[in-house]
């Protein structure tokens, strides 16, 4: 019950069964965890409003979670060390019959900025144990926020993750390449430079761009057009516009740009998450953020006409925001099976 080859993995808008999260905890948050558990709980009920939402929870920390969740959310419990299920838990695939599988990275803490990661390294196995759904195993240090796929065979990802030595050292990029079309059914991975100076995730593809549709992507933009920042995304920007699908295709891009916060801070090294761009794709309907920031309406828009047939529901994370993470990274999409 172990390596099937998948035939794919399906893009985020294709069909879901569910959605998982992990309950933050008292001690990952410490004094932060009471409006960190709100945000947390408003983005489970706005996801519940779509698809039913599963979450994980520490043993010790789930009579909480189920109180604050109410009836709307299924809590499982799991020991976890952090709360970023998109990261730790499996990247789910379709096999060749249509059938779950589900892909275990070997996560090991982004890179070493969490010392504690060890029980987040067993939990996509766990998980996929559980649902009775076979393990795809890869020696790559990988995080599901690292990657987004079309569907149809291309994956995009950074350079400053996949080759950073903290993560996989000496890998090549035939070797990544062939990785991917072994553990997902990729056949042509667009390479960003990404941001080897963010803390921890080191340039998550989730906080840069996403597909929207087969040759279409959605890309953010600095919040400043000029300094470093500007430059970085510019040069994300350049490969993107010069890179192609599996179909050969150039990619149809729309924009939006990135929160601006000024002295906004993070949760201990982990800087504050300012984007827009990481949202979650629901059925029927798609979870994105706000700030309490004039920039929140453009958002909506620009996200809504790239989605025009799904609902929106913007939830405020200015309190999760502050562990350098989004929507996208709390959330996993576990798609349904494809059948017939």
């Amino acid at each position: 019950m172990t390596d099937p080859t998948p035939v794919r993995m399906p893009a985020e808008w294709e069909p879901h069964e569910r959605c998982w999260m992990v309950w933050p905890d008292g001690v990952i948050w410490e004094d932060e965890l009471e409006p960190v558990e709100r945000d947390y709980t408003a983005v489970a009920h706005a996801i519940a409003q779509f698809e039913p939402v599963r979450m994980i929870a520490n043993p010790h920390s789930a009579a909480r979670a189920r109180t604050m969740l109410g009836n709307e959310v299924e809590v499982v419990e799991y020991p976890v060390d952090d709360a970023w299920f998109r990261d730790s838990g499996p990247s789910f695939v379709h096999q060749a019959d249509g059938s779950l599988a589900g892909v275990c990275w070997r996560f090991n803490g982004w890179g070493g900025a969490n010392e504690e990661f060890q029980k987040d390294a067993a939990l996509a196995r766990a998980v996929l144990e559980d649902l009775g759904i076979p393990a795809i195993t890869s020696a790559l240090a990988m995080e599901g926020g690292a990657i987004t796929v079309d569907g149809q065979g291309t994956l995009m990802t950074t350079d400053s993750v996949v080759f950073n030595a903290n993560r996989n050292p000496g890998i090549t990029r035939e070797h990544a390449e062939a990785e991917f079309a072994r553990t997902l059914g990729i056949d042509k991975v667009i390479w960003l430079p990404g941001d080897e100076e963010e803390y921890g995730t080191n340039g998550h593809i989730d906080g840069v761009t996403c597909f929207t549709a087969p040759g279409k992507a959605l890309f953010e933009q600095a919040a400043e057009e000029t300094g470093d920042r500007a430059e970085l995304t510019e040069e994300n920007h350049q490969a993107l516009l010069d890179g192609t699908d599996a179909e050969g295709r150039p990619l149809n891009l729309a924009y939006l740009r990135e929160a601006a916060a000024p002295g906004a801070k993070g949760s201990g090294d982990w800087g504050y998450c300012l984007s827009y761009v990481n949202f979650y794709i629901a059925n029927g309907g798609l979870v994105i953020p706000k700030y309490g920031i004039p920039a929140d309406d453009q958002a909506r828009e620009a996200i809504q006409a790239a989605f025009p047939e799904r609902q929106v529901a913007q939830v405020d994370i200015t309190n999760l925001a502050r562990g350098g993470g989004g929507i996208h990274c709390i959330t996993q999409q576990q798609p349904l099976p494809r059948l017939g």
